[in-house]
């Protein structure tokens, strides 16, 4: 995946950690050379002339030149690793975040907002996304610890064999601690990834615009924040626990790999002491120790750091692996029933259970009722009844647990799912309000339109909103939302006449209408007004309504009572007050409060 993103930065960093990972370990071995020289010339005796001496010396004047250059070439590629890290952690983080977001955004039903399981790994992917972005620190780091390391080991070797061999074996045991404590601090951050997303859901609560008012008027600021700290407590305690285990095993092994290094050191000013070794030597071993245990702790750390997000990417992998249930066959394999209006049956809903994913318990059991040809159809019932959850599978965000549904005698699962949202118009309870401007707002409806500023303002004013795009100067480029810079708020009666308007525009396409609790944030007085709206753009088409208002589905052919997930009742208004059945009941109890 890195290699994908980030090609030139990867083998740019690469090639510049040969040089500053190898260029250390040159370094002393060049001073050996000026300590092994100058001791020579000391033992000479005093030069008149160093200059003579320098010149004369061909292996001084290169070991001195080498140092030099070498420490000015290892700052300078220093220096351009900086900018490369940046450029390489930024096109990582992107091209991650950007499969992260277009699976989540291109996922055909609407699981990953409505299952538990599903939202902790979308929650623990947000989590692997942030740690992605270090991942080109890491592995600089442990290419440089890789290519410092090497060097130093053959160094160390031309001293005597078993050095590097004791120097590694020593410090073993900390890569094993490091790894198994990464990997119990990564069980921890998993199992917590609920406890982590409790604490996101009550952070939106004191921070939302939404919550603002009613938790200031009921004095829920302390409920709020205890909460949110009860959560944060309760993950930081069982990561504190990991992490002081760790700390002790870590400090343990440390302490064995110092004192392990220091038998070498031993042995090399012993060997001084009895000629086998030169003042050189001692130099070189001490900066080559130093290097060794500098090399090791960074491959460990770096190791460990890798090992991290190698855990905290399995969700990413997960998520991007995730296939939704609801699929769509090719479209030159899904069925076409859009062409003709021959044999028109509309839409049939067959034997329907359906229970949301994750759950065993049925919202809708066994549900069946038509929806005919220019036919406006309302649902009701209590809530819990399931009117929601089947305007969602008539939209097919969802594909039913068992049953079918039909569209002209074609299953939904065979026909071409970007076609089939396409000759839908929708208007969901808890509709979308966009923080863009009023035009994409309406014109994300049915995007060819987009531009077309007639047949906005035609369907702003069907809505009854037509007044917005003349109040602001901007018109129908007017900013809406709090968040944007000089955005205007609108009323929730406004906002809901602006979905209203969005699902409009899609009037030149749209073969079935759903509207879900489309007047609930209106007056008696605009309800109406809207009541006629969908009265007028229903015709010819087939449209669900579901609603609790009953005024509003009085005025549908058919009425479709639900409970409990099951159809109970099903007929026109004059039908179901006859047969003084539940709709009866309901019908009456809301119409004795308008008496």
């Amino acid at each position: 995946m890195v290699a994908k993103a980030a090609p030139r930065e990867l083998s740019q960093i690469a090639f510049f950690n040969v040089m500053t990972g190898a260029g250390p370990a040159v370094t002393l071995y060049l001073s050996k050379l000026v300590i092994d020289e100058l001791s020579l010339l000391v033992q000479q005796g005093p030069v008149a002339d160093w200059r003579s001496v320098i010149t004369t010396d061909s292996t001084l004047l290169w070991a001195l030149a080498g140092t030099v250059g070498l420490r000015l070439l290892v700052e300078i590629t220093s220096t351009v690793d900086i900018l490369l890290f940046a450029s390489l952690r930024d096109r990582v983080q992107g091209a991650v975040q950007g499969q992260v977001l277009e699976k989540i955004a291109t996922f055909n039903d609407i699981a990953l907002f409505e299952s538990p399981d599903l939202l902790n790994i979308v929650q623990l992917t947000q989590k692997g996304v942030g740690r992605v972005q270090r991942l080109s620190f890491m592995l600089s780091g442990t290419l440089k610890g890789l290519l410092t390391f090497l060097p130093s080991v053959l160094l160390a070797a031309s001293l005597d064999w078993w050095i590097p061999l004791l120097l590694i074996g020593i410090t073993a045991p900390s890569i094993w601690v490091e790894m198994r404590h990464r990997r119990r601090s990564w069980r921890v951050e998993t199992t917590q990834a609920e406890t982590s997303r409790n604490m996101d859901i009550y952070g939106r609560l004191i921070r939302g615009e939404n919550f603002a008012k009613e938790i200031r008027l009921f004095s829920l600021q302390q409920i709020m924040v205890s909460r949110w700290k009860n959560f944060y407590f309760q993950r930081f305690r069982a990561m504190a626990e990991v992490r002081k285990e760790g700390a002790i095993a870590m400090a343990f092994w440390s302490c064995i790999s110092n004192l392990g290094a220091a038998l070498p050191y031993v042995f090399v000013v012993v060997g001084v002491v009895e000629g086998r070794f030169t003042l050189g030597d001692i130099a070189l071993y001490t900066g080559i120790i130093a290097q060794m245990q500098g090399g090791l702790q960074r491959l460990i750390a770096n190791f460990g750091e890798l090992y991290d997000v190698t855990l905290a990417t399995k969700p990413i992998f997960q998520l991007l692996d995730l296939q939704p249930e609801l699929t769509s066959p090719p479209q030159k394999q899904a069925a076409d029933i859009w062409k003709s209006d021959a044999d028109q049956t509309g839409i049939e809903v067959q034997d329907v259970v359906f229970a949301y994913p994750g759950s065993d318990v049925p919202i809708l059991k066994g549900v069946n009722f038509q929806i005919r040809p220019n036919e406006m159809v309302a649902l009701v019932g209590e809530n819990g009844a399931g009117k929601t959850t089947l305007g969602k599978l008539l939209c097919r965000l969802y594909d039913p647990t068992q049953g079918s549904i039909y569209w002209n005698g074609k299953d939904y699962r065979e026909l071409e799912l970007r076609e089939l949202r396409d000759r839908i118009a929708v208007v969901m309870q808890d509709y979308a309000r966009f923080p863009t401007t009023l035009r994409e707002n309406v014109g994300w409806g049915y995007q060819p339109s987009l531009d077309e500023d007639n047949a906005i303002q035609e369907v702003l004013e069907e809505a009854g909103v037509a007044r917005l795009v003349k109040n602001y100067e901007l018109g129908l480029e007017t900013p809406l939302g709090k968040e944007l810079e000089d955005g205007v708020d609108l009323s929730g009666g406004q906002w809901q006449r602006v979905a209203i308007a969005r699902s409009l525009l899609r009037m030149g396409t749209a073969d079935l209408m759903v509207f879900d609790e489309p007047t609930a944030a209106l007056d008696p007085k605009n309800e109406q007004e809207i009541y006629d709206i969908f009265r007028n753009v229903a015709r010819g088409r087939m449209a669900v309504v579901v609603s609790h208002r009953l005024a509003l589905a009085k005025m549908a052919d058919r009425i479709v009572v639900l409970e409990h997930g099951g159809v109970i009742e099903e007929g026109s208004h004059d039908e179901l007050m006859a047969l003084d059945g539940v709709y009866a009941d309901m019908f009456t109890r809301q119409a004795s409060s308008y008496v």
